[in-house]
């Protein structure tokens, strides 16, 4: 069956309603009068105030401006049942879109999304999908097919609530395949955080190339790494653009210090570190892979385990006990600060991230916009109490609650 032998949800839903409308009418003119006895003043819990508040609910509203653009991320925020449900769909293009959906109880209701099961799907288009939580990110993500033009995708709990999203996906560009996949979270999370510094839509996701500013980052973990006597590197890398450019880079630098590359299945040497160059999804699978087997089962890394710059999020900080990684800002800075309030206001259920930050300070700043670069320490676990003189060990933003990024060294170039 094709996208246009479904009923859609305009047909469902739209199309009755309109004889409804013409009904309702007729008995608003002939009945007003009667029904406003009937209803009782306002504030006091009549179906007629409950009506009134269920069909407000029912329209999502736009959160990064009012209007649909085919490749701007759309993201729509209803409150329904006692929910407050964040949607967003990215890249608005025709093709392979990805979904984020976000659930927070409304202030004095203990209603929980879990409680019914969540479901995705666009208006005449393919079966359901349950969206499901990404390794390295929060929230909940499905991948829905779009055609071109307005269509709807409807998001829905439980057999009787959907909530229908509306978008304009144009005819003219396609979505880039990564949206779709593992890197699809950095990429959408990328895209509104500059739109909502005010900046334009990102057109390609951050995985699709190496940025410049990432390449001193990798050269000085492995110049370090080669200064400290390490013989080998075990690299961990994915099929992305990104990762491979920076796999390459890693191998030429260390065959210029003399440093072995290894695959991280390798059995350690004596003097060895592991590092993590692919994206977010496979470097929070393999680091957990390896933190959850028993010590006496985990690969010995004598020198510890160092990330590339753009894995800085709470998702693949937490898949390992600790682990070094390069940063041109510190998330105590002022600007870092002001994205994770700014984040808080707009999205409270997400959690900044590196990637993030940085198309947010490149959209206020402009794209060469860059701090002073330094190796950070990052562990979500806080092994340091906070006391007078060391407050600087315990972060105080909400980057990472409870945790630490900390600088341990002086900057890297």
């Amino acid at each position: 069956m094709t996208h246009g032998d479904h009923p859609t949800w305009r047909d469902r839903y739209l199309r009755p309603r309109r004889v409804g409308a013409l009904v309702l009418a007729l008995l608003l003119v002939f009945g007003g009068i009667g029904y406003v006895l009937y209803a009782g003043t306002p504030g006091d819990g009549t179906d007629a105030e409950r009506w009134s508040r269920s069909v407000a609910e029912a329209t999502p509203q736009q959160v990064l401006g009012g209007e649909r653009r085919p490749g701007f991320p759309s993201v729509q925020r209803v409150e329904h049942d006692g929910l407050v449900f964040t949607v967003t769909v990215a890249p608005a293009l025709p093709g392979r879109n990805l979904v984020r959906v976000d659930t927070l109880p409304r202030e004095g209701h203990e209603h929980e999304a879990d409680d019914e099961e969540l479901t995705v799907e666009v208006d005449g288009g393919a079966e359901p999908v349950e969206p499901t939580k990404r390794p390295g990110a929060d929230g909940l993500w499905a991948v829905v097919d779009l055609p071109a033009g307005n269509p709807t995708v409807l998001v829905a709990h439980g057999p009787e609530h959907r909530i229908p999203v509306m978008l304009e996906t144009g005819s003219s560009e396609t979505a880039d395949r990564l949206w779709a996949g593992p890197d699809g979270p950095e990429c959408l999370q990328a895209a509104t955080a500059a739109v909502l510094a005010g900046g334009k839509a990102p057109n390609s996701c951050p995985a699709g190339s190496l940025r410049s500013s990432d390449r001193p980052g990798l050269t000085s973990i492995v110049t370090t790494l080669a200064s400290r006597g390490v013989e080998e590197i075990a690299l961990s890398a994915d099929a992305s653009p990104r990762s491979a450019a920076a796999a390459k880079l890693v191998r030429r630098l260390a065959v210029a210090e003399g440093v072995r590359v290894v695959s991280p299945s390798a059995a350690p040497g004596s003097r060895n570190a592991l590092l993590v160059v692919a994206g977010w999804q496979p470097a929070a699978e393999r680091l957990a892979a390896v933190s959850s087997l028993p010590v006496q089962k985990q690969a010995l890394r004598s020198d510890g385990v160092w990330l590339a710059p753009w894995l800085l999020s709470p998702g693949v900080v937490d898949s390992t006990t600790g682990a070094v990684i390069p940063l041109d800002f510190d998330i105590r800075d002022p600007a870092a600060q002001r994205y994770s309030q700014t984040l808080a206001k707009y999205f409270p259920e997400q959690s900044p991230t590196g990637s993030a930050y940085v198309a947010w300070r490149g959209a206020r700043e402009g794209a060469d916009a860059r701090g002073e670069s330094a190796f950070y320490a990052a562990s979500r676990a806080a092994y340091m109490p906070a006391e007078p003189g060391h407050g600087s060990h315990e972060t105080t933003v909400s980057w990472f609650p409870g945790g630490t990024v900390t600088r341990i060294s002086l900057p890297t170039g």
